[in-house]
């Protein structure tokens, strides 16, 4: 098939918010409030036409920039800017026909190299292009009628693995995703540090009653999850009795399980880091052996530093490490494997032809006994778009089980229009399941049937309802303080 050349008509922005259930902390930052930034990009195709693509993502500044001396507030106007920048390059290169892959590849370069000017960090200074990247995806999908997996099995995006990892050169993406989509995925639900773990853990003011569950037992008796991801704070004694605590109702619930820890960058030392795991491994064996890897668990200052590398290769062969928020940049993967890390995480946040080059790169460079590792973790996404678009990213790359927390921190479908919710009912009747008022995630045994997100694009398919949502000029930071962020 023809690789397509594109030209970028229109990029506009616009924002839902989406009130939040119970509060969420991961690391230091606790969220009581979010809103979701959309985008809307108009692309013209060869000569076939105009079509529309759509991305989305939480507005979550404090995820990406976890600095002190940085407000909210300062950290959303950076977030916004590096998308509205990301527009504005896509705009520029797109306003004659381009490949995709060239419009990409041009674009992180030039994203990348404005956030530097700026002082933006990396991981921050991805997300723009990341949101073009996805937008344009959905575009080309939509014109071409192919799904994801179908437009990366012909490399209708003109992906070249190898201009992006030297080493890659004579890897085709189609060796790289899994011969089909997966047709369904466990559910690996986040376990937040202020959240509860037994209905009896919940003061009477605090329940909420809107028929979600609330506690982890009640996760684990109504929906049968069976995949875990368990938040840490930093310290060892307490991280441990933590653990201890969240064991003991695993052992109680659960026949068969495993367990990832998140360490949301709250270690500032890597004996302590070795501390927790030699404690968690002598203490609690049979929980230590159901655990499959720690989430960058070291503040980003040293998580890849050189100098603490000997620790640092100490605490993975006793366990699995995986980065998550260092990778900011397209080389981070190697950098780590390098350290001793074996695994990073996809977020569709940071881009997924990123994410196809890393699961490349792990392929490319396991060694016998040495096995590396592309996990799927969340920031969040919520329908219709992020959570689709991300649900399809990684049926396609073959991953069996993907961090999902918005269907536990977001009231189900509530944050959507009545027309996108019906689009939801009648396409997507597995993924959704209606309970009187409530139309939320349909997991069951611990797992979501994603077969009717393979549609034409990244599974969206018109299901957006843009009357519903407020344009980003016009969308105020202080909706979200009157909701308590």
């Amino acid at each position: 098939m023809n690789i397509p050349m594109v030209t970028i008509c229109s990029i506009d922005f616009f924002v839902c918010n989406a009130p939040m259930r119970m509060p969420f902390r991961f690391g230091s930052t606790t969220l009581t409030a979010s809103a979701v930034l959309h985008v809307r990009m108009e692309v013209e195709i060869g000569n076939g036409g105009r079509v529309e693509g759509w991305s989305a993502d939480m507005i979550a500044p404090k995820w990406f920039e976890k600095s002190d001396e940085k407000s909210y507030a300062q950290c959303l106007d950076e977030l916004l800017a590096v998308a509205q920048n990301a527009a504005s390059i896509y705009r520029e290169l797109g306003s004659r026909p381009i490949s995709i892959f060239d419009l990409w590849k041009q674009g992180y370069r030039a994203g990348k190299a404005w956030s530097t000017a700026n002082e933006i960090n990396d991981l921050m200074g991805s997300n723009g292009p990341s949101l073009m990247e996805r937008a344009l995806i959905d575009a080309v999908g939509i014109y071409a009628g192919l799904t994801y997996h179908e437009m990366l099995t012909h490399n209708v995006l003109g992906i070249d693995l190898g201009s992006i990892h030297n080493e890659l050169d004579s890897m085709a993406v189609q060796e790289v995703i899994g011969e089909s989509p997966l047709e369904s995925l466990h559910i690996r639900h986040t376990v937040g540090l202020v959240d509860p773990l037994r209905y009896e853990d919940i003061q009477e003011d605090a329940q909420i009653d809107d028929g979600l569950p609330q506690s982890l037992e009640s996760y684990i008796l109504e929906q049968g999850i069976r995949y875990f991801k368990v938040k840490i704070g930093g310290d060892p004694r307490t991280d441990f009795e933590r653990l201890q605590d969240i064991y003991s109702l695993l052992d109680l619930y659960c026949r068969d399980y495993f367990v990832t820890i998140d360490g949301n960058e709250q270690y500032n030392d890597v004996d302590s880091l070795i501390g927790l795991i030699e404690r968690a491994k002598n203490d609690l064996p049979n929980f230590f052996s159901r655990i499959i890897y720690i989430e960058q668990p070291l503040d980003r200052a040293l998580a890849l530093n050189t100098e603490a590398s000997v620790d640092i290769r100490r605490a993975a062969n006793m366990l699995p490490l995986l980065i998550d928020e260092s990778d900011g940049d397209l080389d981070t993967f190697k950098t780590a494997i390098d350290l001793g890390y074996r695994g990073v995480s996809s977020k569709a946040c940071k881009g997924l032809i990123k994410a196809l080059g890393n699961v490349a790169l792990a392929k490319y460079k396991s060694e016998p006994g040495i096995s590396l590792f592309v996990s799927a973790e969340d920031l969040t996404n919520i329908p219709v778009v992020s959570l689709h678009q991300d649900l399809v990213h990684v049926a396609a790359l073959g991953l069996p089980h993907l961090e999902r927390n918005g269907h536990h921190y977001i009231r189900g479908l509530d944050h959507l229009s009545e027309k996108e919710r019906k689009i939801c009912r009648l396409k997507h009747p597995e993924l959704y399941t209606e309970n009187q008022d409530l139309l939320s995630l349909n997991i069951v045994d611990g797992a979501i049937d994603v077969r009717s997100l393979q549609l034409p694009g990244l599974g969206v398919d018109g299901a957006v309802d843009v009357s519903s949502m407020t344009p980003l000029n016009e969308w105020d930071l202080r909706v979200l303080l009157d909701m308590g962020v």
